[in-house]
Protein backbone atom coordinates (compact mmCIF):
# COMPACT_ATOMS: atom_id res chain seq x y z
CA UNK A 1 0.00 0.00 0.00
CA UNK A 2 1.08 3.47 -0.91
CA UNK A 3 -0.04 6.65 0.12
CA UNK A 4 1.21 9.55 -1.57
CA UNK A 5 0.86 13.20 -0.16
CA UNK A 6 0.78 16.40 -2.31
CA UNK A 7 2.62 19.71 -1.18
CA UNK A 8 0.86 22.42 0.44
CA UNK A 9 0.38 25.37 -1.96
CA UNK A 10 3.32 28.07 -1.30
CA UNK A 11 2.83 31.98 -1.70
CA UNK A 12 5.15 34.36 -1.89
CA UNK A 13 6.42 35.84 1.25
CA UNK A 14 7.75 39.22 2.11
CA UNK A 15 10.13 37.70 4.63
CA UNK A 16 13.27 36.27 2.96
CA UNK A 17 15.57 34.16 5.52
CA UNK A 18 19.31 32.69 4.23
CA UNK A 19 20.86 30.35 6.10
CA UNK A 20 24.02 27.97 5.36
CA UNK A 21 23.95 23.97 6.56
CA UNK A 22 27.33 21.97 7.21
CA UNK A 23 28.00 18.58 8.74
CA UNK A 24 31.27 17.21 9.97
CA UNK A 25 32.15 13.62 10.62
CA UNK A 26 35.23 12.04 11.97
CA UNK A 27 36.10 8.35 11.59
CA UNK A 28 32.21 7.17 10.62
CA UNK A 29 31.66 3.05 10.32
CA UNK A 30 33.92 2.85 13.44
CA UNK A 31 32.39 2.97 17.27
CA UNK A 32 34.41 5.97 18.20
CA UNK A 33 32.60 7.97 15.35
CA UNK A 34 31.75 11.43 15.95
CA UNK A 35 28.98 13.64 13.78
CA UNK A 36 27.90 17.45 13.88
CA UNK A 37 25.43 19.56 12.30
CA UNK A 38 26.11 23.28 11.91
CA UNK A 39 23.38 25.79 11.12
CA UNK A 40 24.51 29.47 10.54
CA UNK A 41 22.09 32.51 9.83
CA UNK A 42 23.76 35.29 10.42
CA UNK A 43 27.40 36.95 12.87
CA UNK A 44 26.00 36.56 16.50
CA UNK A 45 22.30 35.56 15.50
CA UNK A 46 20.73 33.70 17.76
CA UNK A 47 19.27 31.09 16.04
CA UNK A 48 22.78 29.95 15.03
CA UNK A 49 23.18 25.82 16.34
CA UNK A 50 26.03 23.63 16.62
CA UNK A 51 24.43 20.39 17.43
CA UNK A 52 26.15 16.83 18.09
CA UNK A 53 24.15 13.99 16.12
CA UNK A 54 22.23 11.96 18.31
CA UNK A 55 23.32 8.53 19.29
CA UNK A 56 20.65 6.99 17.35
CA UNK A 57 21.75 7.90 14.52
CA UNK A 58 24.19 7.45 11.81
CA UNK A 59 27.48 8.83 13.12
CA UNK A 60 28.43 9.92 9.75
CA UNK A 61 29.14 13.17 7.74
CA UNK A 62 25.40 12.61 5.93
CA UNK A 63 23.38 11.93 8.60
CA UNK A 64 24.64 15.69 9.91
CA UNK A 65 24.73 17.32 7.00
CA UNK A 66 20.19 16.14 6.93
CA UNK A 67 19.96 17.26 10.57
CA UNK A 68 21.73 20.74 9.76
CA UNK A 69 18.88 21.04 7.30
CA UNK A 70 16.03 19.95 9.50
CA UNK A 71 17.09 22.19 12.47
CA UNK A 72 17.30 25.07 9.76
CA UNK A 73 14.05 24.55 8.58
CA UNK A 74 12.18 23.78 12.01
CA UNK A 75 13.71 27.52 13.41
CA UNK A 76 12.21 29.57 10.59
CA UNK A 77 8.49 31.06 10.17
CA UNK A 78 6.40 28.96 7.95
CA UNK A 79 5.15 31.76 5.94
CA UNK A 80 8.96 32.65 5.50
CA UNK A 81 10.56 31.95 2.17
CA UNK A 82 13.68 30.36 2.93
CA UNK A 83 16.98 29.41 0.81
CA UNK A 84 19.09 26.85 2.06
CA UNK A 85 23.12 26.82 1.59
CA UNK A 86 24.80 23.56 1.59
CA UNK A 87 27.39 21.86 0.30
CA UNK A 88 26.00 18.30 0.66
CA UNK A 89 25.26 16.90 -2.98
CA UNK A 90 23.79 13.98 -0.94
CA UNK A 91 21.21 16.22 1.34
CA UNK A 92 20.28 18.22 -1.87
CA UNK A 93 19.69 15.40 -4.54
CA UNK A 94 17.26 13.53 -1.50
CA UNK A 95 15.26 16.12 -0.91
CA UNK A 96 15.15 16.54 -4.93
CA UNK A 97 15.60 14.63 -7.14
CA UNK A 98 15.61 11.74 -5.01
CA UNK A 99 12.97 12.23 -2.54
CA UNK A 100 10.47 10.41 -5.02
CA UNK A 101 12.19 7.40 -5.46
CA UNK A 102 12.83 7.00 -1.77
CA UNK A 103 9.32 7.46 -0.65
CA UNK A 104 8.42 5.04 -3.52
CA UNK A 105 10.74 2.56 -2.24
CA UNK A 106 9.69 3.09 1.32
CA UNK A 107 12.89 4.39 2.30
CA UNK A 108 14.56 1.00 1.64
CA UNK A 109 18.27 2.47 0.18
CA UNK A 110 18.35 5.39 2.28
CA UNK A 111 20.20 4.74 5.66
CA UNK A 112 19.10 8.71 6.93
CA UNK A 113 15.08 8.07 6.48
CA UNK A 114 14.22 9.03 10.37
CA UNK A 115 16.04 12.49 9.69
CA UNK A 116 15.09 13.09 5.86
CA UNK A 117 11.73 11.84 6.20
CA UNK A 118 10.97 14.25 8.59
CA UNK A 119 12.57 16.94 6.76
CA UNK A 120 10.58 16.46 3.75
CA UNK A 121 7.37 16.66 5.77
CA UNK A 122 8.22 20.28 7.22
CA UNK A 123 9.03 21.23 3.64
CA UNK A 124 5.82 20.41 2.34
CA UNK A 125 4.05 21.45 5.25
CA UNK A 126 5.60 25.23 5.30
CA UNK A 127 3.72 27.78 3.64
CA UNK A 128 6.69 30.20 2.29
CA UNK A 129 9.05 29.21 -0.73
CA UNK A 130 11.78 26.63 0.48
CA UNK A 131 14.45 26.84 -1.78
CA UNK A 132 17.88 24.48 -1.66
CA UNK A 133 21.23 25.75 -3.33
CA UNK A 134 24.48 24.27 -3.89
CA UNK A 135 27.38 26.02 -2.53
CA UNK A 136 31.08 24.57 -3.28
CA UNK A 137 32.69 23.74 0.28
CA UNK A 138 35.91 25.53 1.60
CA UNK A 139 35.82 27.57 -1.10
CA UNK A 140 35.76 30.82 1.08
CA UNK A 141 31.95 31.24 0.93
CA UNK A 142 31.59 32.89 4.76
CA UNK A 143 28.48 30.93 5.74
CA UNK A 144 29.74 27.89 4.44
CA UNK A 145 33.11 28.57 6.83
CA UNK A 146 31.06 29.66 9.79
CA UNK A 147 28.43 26.78 9.09
CA UNK A 148 31.44 24.31 8.88
CA UNK A 149 33.48 25.29 11.98
CA UNK A 150 30.06 25.05 13.85
CA UNK A 151 29.58 21.26 12.59
CA UNK A 152 33.26 20.83 13.73
CA UNK A 153 32.41 22.12 17.38
CA UNK A 154 28.99 20.07 17.48
CA UNK A 155 31.28 16.95 16.36
CA UNK A 156 33.08 17.18 19.83
CA UNK A 157 30.52 17.64 22.01
CA UNK A 158 28.85 14.66 24.45
CA UNK A 159 25.78 13.38 23.56
CA UNK A 160 22.63 15.06 23.88
CA UNK A 161 18.65 13.40 23.77
CA UNK A 162 17.99 11.33 21.39
CA UNK A 163 16.60 12.01 18.21
CA UNK A 164 12.62 11.90 17.77
CA UNK A 165 10.96 12.18 14.38
CA UNK A 166 7.89 14.82 14.75
CA UNK A 167 6.89 14.19 11.19
CA UNK A 168 4.02 16.96 10.55
CA UNK A 169 0.16 15.21 10.97
CA UNK A 170 -0.65 14.09 7.61
CA UNK A 171 2.95 14.79 5.88
CA UNK A 172 4.38 10.85 6.41
CA UNK A 173 4.12 8.80 3.24
CA UNK A 174 3.22 4.68 4.10
CA UNK A 175 4.14 1.87 2.02
CA UNK A 176 5.74 0.78 -1.41
CA UNK A 177 4.64 2.05 -4.25
CA UNK A 178 4.88 -2.03 -5.62
CA UNK A 179 5.63 -0.61 -9.42
CA UNK A 180 8.50 0.40 -8.44
CA UNK A 181 9.70 -2.02 -6.69
CA UNK A 182 12.22 -4.83 -7.59
CA UNK A 183 12.81 -8.56 -6.40
CA UNK A 184 15.98 -6.99 -5.02
CA UNK A 185 14.19 -4.33 -2.97
CA UNK A 186 11.31 -6.79 -1.75
CA UNK A 187 14.08 -9.41 -0.62
CA UNK A 188 15.22 -5.77 1.34
CA UNK A 189 12.14 -5.09 2.61
CA UNK A 190 11.51 -8.51 4.11
CA UNK A 191 15.19 -8.23 5.30
CA UNK A 192 14.31 -5.11 7.16
CA UNK A 193 10.82 -6.58 8.79
CA UNK A 194 12.70 -10.17 10.07
CA UNK A 195 15.83 -7.84 11.40
CA UNK A 196 13.89 -6.67 14.26
CA UNK A 197 12.71 -10.23 15.34
CA UNK A 198 15.55 -12.63 15.02
CA UNK A 199 18.29 -12.78 16.98
CA UNK A 200 22.08 -13.31 16.26
CA UNK A 201 23.44 -16.29 16.33
CA UNK A 202 25.76 -16.81 18.87
CA UNK A 203 29.27 -17.89 16.92
CA UNK A 204 28.69 -14.80 14.41
CA UNK A 205 28.48 -12.28 17.44
CA UNK A 206 31.76 -13.95 18.62
CA UNK A 207 33.75 -14.04 15.13
CA UNK A 208 32.68 -10.58 14.66
CA UNK A 209 34.52 -9.70 18.06
CA UNK A 210 37.35 -11.39 17.30
CA UNK A 211 37.64 -9.25 14.36
CA UNK A 212 36.38 -6.09 15.72
CA UNK A 213 39.37 -6.38 18.33
CA UNK A 214 42.05 -7.67 15.78
CA UNK A 215 41.33 -4.73 13.58
CA UNK A 216 41.40 -2.06 16.69
CA UNK A 217 44.88 -3.48 17.41
CA UNK A 218 45.82 -3.13 13.31
CA UNK A 219 44.14 0.13 12.95
CA UNK A 220 43.41 1.75 16.43
CA UNK A 221 39.57 2.15 16.07
CA UNK A 222 36.67 -0.27 16.67
CA UNK A 223 34.95 -1.29 13.41
CA UNK A 224 31.26 -1.39 13.34
CA UNK A 225 29.44 -4.98 12.66
CA UNK A 226 28.34 -3.01 8.81
CA UNK A 227 31.87 -2.30 8.38
CA UNK A 228 33.19 -5.83 9.55
CA UNK A 229 30.88 -7.34 7.25
CA UNK A 230 31.52 -4.51 4.19
CA UNK A 231 35.25 -5.35 4.12
CA UNK A 232 34.35 -8.97 3.67
CA UNK A 233 33.53 -7.74 0.27
CA UNK A 234 36.49 -5.08 -0.18
CA UNK A 235 36.85 -4.43 -3.60
CA UNK A 236 41.02 -5.06 -2.79
CA UNK A 237 40.25 -8.96 -2.33
CA UNK A 238 40.83 -10.52 -5.85
CA UNK A 239 37.92 -12.90 -5.95
CA UNK A 240 35.32 -14.14 -5.00
CA UNK A 241 36.03 -17.22 -3.29
CA UNK A 242 37.62 -15.69 -1.14
CA UNK A 243 34.68 -12.95 -0.12
CA UNK A 244 32.63 -15.98 0.29
CA UNK A 245 35.68 -17.16 2.62
CA UNK A 246 35.84 -14.58 4.61
CA UNK A 247 31.97 -14.06 5.12
CA UNK A 248 31.45 -17.78 5.90
CA UNK A 249 34.75 -17.24 8.44
CA UNK A 250 32.86 -14.32 10.00
CA UNK A 251 29.78 -16.69 10.33
CA UNK A 252 31.88 -19.60 12.10
CA UNK A 253 30.13 -21.60 9.36
CA UNK A 254 32.85 -23.26 7.24
CA UNK A 255 32.70 -27.45 7.48
CA UNK A 256 35.23 -28.46 10.05
CA UNK A 257 35.19 -29.54 13.50
CA UNK A 258 31.56 -29.73 15.34
CA UNK A 259 29.76 -29.42 12.10
CA UNK A 260 30.39 -33.46 11.86
CA UNK A 261 28.69 -33.75 15.03
CA UNK A 262 26.00 -36.18 15.37
CA UNK A 263 26.09 -37.04 11.44
CA UNK A 264 26.37 -40.68 10.62
CA UNK A 265 29.92 -42.15 9.75
CA UNK A 266 31.38 -38.76 10.05
CA UNK A 267 32.35 -38.92 13.92
CA UNK A 268 36.25 -38.75 12.66
CA UNK A 269 35.83 -35.49 11.10
CA UNK A 270 35.15 -33.65 14.31
CA UNK A 271 39.18 -33.60 15.60
CA UNK A 272 41.97 -32.65 13.33
CA UNK A 273 43.91 -35.93 13.27
CA UNK A 274 47.53 -34.79 13.80
CA UNK A 275 46.99 -32.82 16.90
CA UNK A 276 43.82 -35.02 18.18
CA UNK A 277 41.93 -31.53 19.30
CA UNK A 278 38.26 -30.15 17.73
CA UNK A 279 39.36 -28.96 14.35
CA UNK A 280 37.93 -25.65 14.46
CA UNK A 281 38.72 -22.91 11.43
CA UNK A 282 41.01 -20.97 13.73
CA UNK A 283 43.07 -24.46 14.41
CA UNK A 284 43.51 -24.95 10.56
CA UNK A 285 44.49 -21.71 9.72
CA UNK A 286 46.80 -20.54 12.38
CA UNK A 287 48.00 -23.81 14.25
CA UNK A 288 48.00 -26.76 12.96
CA UNK A 289 51.17 -28.32 11.14
CA UNK A 290 49.41 -30.09 8.67
CA UNK A 291 47.64 -27.66 6.81
CA UNK A 292 50.76 -25.44 5.62
CA UNK A 293 49.63 -22.34 7.04
CA UNK A 294 53.12 -22.21 8.97
CA UNK A 295 54.73 -22.39 5.37
CA UNK A 296 52.23 -19.19 3.88
CA UNK A 297 52.68 -17.16 6.51
CA UNK A 298 55.83 -17.41 6.47
CA UNK A 299 56.37 -16.73 3.09
CA UNK A 300 53.78 -13.62 3.82
CA UNK A 301 55.79 -11.92 6.28
CA UNK A 302 58.77 -11.81 3.59
CA UNK A 303 56.85 -9.94 1.47
CA UNK A 304 55.61 -7.79 4.30
CA UNK A 305 58.80 -7.27 5.33
CA UNK A 306 60.20 -6.17 1.93
CA UNK A 307 57.35 -3.32 2.19
CA UNK A 308 58.29 -2.27 5.65
CA UNK A 309 54.83 -3.79 6.95
CA UNK A 310 54.24 -4.52 10.73
CA UNK A 311 53.88 -8.01 11.02
CA UNK A 312 53.04 -11.11 13.07
CA UNK A 313 51.59 -14.32 12.19
CA UNK A 314 47.77 -13.32 12.03
CA UNK A 315 44.98 -14.88 14.70
CA UNK A 316 41.76 -15.67 13.20
CA UNK A 317 40.22 -12.10 13.81
CA UNK A 318 43.06 -10.56 11.54
CA UNK A 319 42.06 -13.14 8.65
CA UNK A 320 38.14 -11.79 9.07
CA UNK A 321 39.11 -8.45 9.38
CA UNK A 322 41.88 -8.11 6.44
CA UNK A 323 39.92 -6.03 4.19
CA UNK A 324 40.14 -3.06 6.43
CA UNK A 325 42.78 -0.92 5.68
CA UNK A 326 44.78 -0.80 8.57
CA UNK A 327 48.66 0.20 7.89
CA UNK A 328 49.28 3.51 8.44
CA UNK A 329 52.61 5.78 8.28
CA UNK A 330 53.99 5.79 11.44
CA UNK A 331 54.93 9.49 10.82
CA UNK A 332 51.87 11.30 9.80
CA UNK A 333 48.89 8.45 10.83
CA UNK A 334 48.09 8.28 6.74
CA UNK A 335 46.61 5.11 5.53
CA UNK A 336 49.32 3.93 3.38
CA UNK A 337 46.78 3.10 0.12
CA UNK A 338 49.15 0.66 -1.64
CA UNK A 339 50.25 -1.06 1.78
CA UNK A 340 46.83 -1.55 3.02
CA UNK A 341 45.75 -3.11 -0.65
CA UNK A 342 48.87 -5.49 -0.62
CA UNK A 343 48.21 -6.45 2.85
CA UNK A 344 44.71 -7.04 1.99
CA UNK A 345 45.53 -9.38 -0.99
CA UNK A 346 48.01 -10.98 0.44
CA UNK A 347 45.89 -12.20 3.54
CA UNK A 348 42.83 -12.91 1.58
CA UNK A 349 44.53 -15.28 -0.65
CA UNK A 350 46.79 -17.13 1.64
CA UNK A 351 44.41 -18.06 3.93
CA UNK A 352 41.98 -19.23 1.32
CA UNK A 353 45.03 -21.13 -0.29
CA UNK A 354 45.07 -22.51 3.06
CA UNK A 355 41.93 -23.81 3.48
CA UNK A 356 41.67 -25.59 0.16
CA UNK A 357 45.21 -27.11 1.12
CA UNK A 358 43.16 -28.73 3.87
CA UNK A 359 40.52 -29.97 2.26
CA UNK A 360 42.61 -31.75 -0.21
CA UNK A 361 44.20 -33.31 2.54
CA UNK A 362 41.17 -34.23 4.85
CA UNK A 363 38.94 -34.90 1.52
CA UNK A 364 41.56 -36.34 -0.77
CA UNK A 365 43.46 -37.76 1.65
CA UNK A 366 41.16 -38.91 4.02
CA UNK A 367 43.17 -36.93 6.72
CA UNK A 368 46.32 -39.43 7.13
CA UNK A 369 49.12 -37.41 8.79
CA UNK A 370 52.00 -38.76 6.68
CA UNK A 371 50.12 -37.51 3.32
CA UNK A 372 50.32 -33.68 3.81
CA UNK A 373 51.87 -31.50 1.48
CA UNK A 374 54.97 -31.31 0.88
CA UNK A 375 56.59 -27.72 2.21
CA UNK A 376 57.85 -27.67 -1.00
CA UNK A 377 54.50 -28.20 -2.77
CA UNK A 378 52.76 -25.37 -0.39
CA UNK A 379 55.92 -23.03 -1.16
CA UNK A 380 55.32 -23.33 -5.23
CA UNK A 381 52.03 -23.01 -4.86
CA UNK A 382 51.96 -20.16 -2.74
CA UNK A 383 54.18 -18.35 -5.30
CA UNK A 384 52.40 -19.53 -8.34
CA UNK A 385 49.11 -18.02 -6.88
CA UNK A 386 50.57 -15.17 -6.20
CA UNK A 387 51.90 -14.57 -9.82
CA UNK A 388 48.84 -14.68 -11.30
CA UNK A 389 46.79 -12.25 -8.95
CA UNK A 390 49.33 -10.08 -10.11
CA UNK A 391 49.58 -10.83 -13.48
CA UNK A 392 45.57 -10.25 -13.27
CA UNK A 393 45.99 -7.05 -11.56
CA UNK A 394 48.46 -5.85 -13.90
CA UNK A 395 45.94 -7.00 -17.08
CA UNK A 396 43.19 -5.25 -15.64
CA UNK A 397 44.59 -1.69 -14.84
CA UNK A 398 45.91 -2.15 -18.44
CA UNK A 399 42.51 -3.23 -20.16
CA UNK A 400 41.40 -0.41 -22.61
CA UNK A 401 37.85 -0.64 -21.92
CA UNK A 402 38.52 -0.25 -18.05
CA UNK A 403 37.28 -3.75 -16.76
CA UNK A 404 34.41 -2.27 -14.14
CA UNK A 405 35.99 -2.30 -10.88
CA UNK A 406 39.44 -3.11 -12.36
CA UNK A 407 42.23 -0.91 -9.81
CA UNK A 408 43.57 1.77 -11.26
CA UNK A 409 47.08 1.70 -13.06
CA UNK A 410 48.65 3.72 -10.06
CA UNK A 411 46.67 1.46 -7.66
CA UNK A 412 48.05 -1.47 -8.78
CA UNK A 413 52.03 0.72 -8.93
CA UNK A 414 51.35 1.07 -5.66
CA UNK A 415 50.37 -2.06 -4.15
CA UNK A 416 53.41 -4.19 -5.89
CA UNK A 417 56.67 -1.64 -5.86
CA UNK A 418 59.56 -3.51 -4.07
CA UNK A 419 57.85 -7.05 -4.18
CA UNK A 420 58.69 -7.46 -7.43
CA UNK A 421 62.03 -10.00 -8.96
CA UNK A 422 61.99 -7.28 -11.52
CA UNK A 423 60.38 -3.57 -11.20
CA UNK A 424 61.03 -3.00 -14.44
CA UNK A 425 58.90 -5.15 -15.85
CA UNK A 426 55.70 -3.66 -13.88
CA UNK A 427 56.56 0.13 -14.83
CA UNK A 428 56.85 -1.37 -18.35
CA UNK A 429 53.35 -2.67 -18.60
CA UNK A 430 51.86 0.27 -16.32
CA UNK A 431 53.24 2.55 -18.45
CA UNK A 432 52.27 0.72 -21.82
CA UNK A 433 55.56 0.00 -23.04
CA UNK A 434 55.08 -3.77 -22.52
CA UNK A 435 52.06 -6.17 -23.19
CA UNK A 436 52.96 -9.47 -22.12
CA UNK A 437 53.52 -10.27 -18.88
CA UNK A 438 55.50 -13.75 -18.37
CA UNK A 439 57.62 -15.27 -15.85
CA UNK A 440 58.08 -15.08 -11.92
CA UNK A 441 56.73 -11.97 -10.72
CA UNK A 442 57.22 -11.83 -7.10
CA UNK A 443 60.23 -11.21 -5.45
CA UNK A 444 60.19 -15.14 -3.98
CA UNK A 445 61.03 -17.78 -6.26
CA UNK A 446 59.80 -21.03 -6.87
CA UNK A 447 61.83 -24.17 -5.06
CA UNK A 448 62.91 -27.09 -7.61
Amino acid sequence: MHASRANTPKVASSQKITVYTDGSGLHPGYEEARAGAGVWFGKDDERNRSIRVPEDLPQTNNSAEALAVLVAVKAVPSRSDLTIHTDSKFVIDSLTSGREKAENSDWLLQSNRAVLEETIGRIRKRKGRTTIKKVKGHSGVEGNEEADRLAGEGAQKPYGRKFKSRIPKGERVQGALLSEMTQALLYKGIRRAKATKTLPRRKTVAGLDAARHAAKDTVGLTPTDKTLWKSTRAKSIPHNRQKEFLWKLAHDALKCGSFWDGKPGCEHMVNCPTCEVPETAEHTLTDCPSSGQKVIWSLVGKIMEKRNIPWTAPKIGDITSCGIAGVRNTETGKVRTGASRLRTILIAISAHLIWKLRCEWRMGQGGVPDKTHPKREVHNRWVAMVNRIIKFDVMAAMSKGRIRGAPRPASVLHTWTNTLENETLLLDCINGKQWRIEGVLVGIPARG
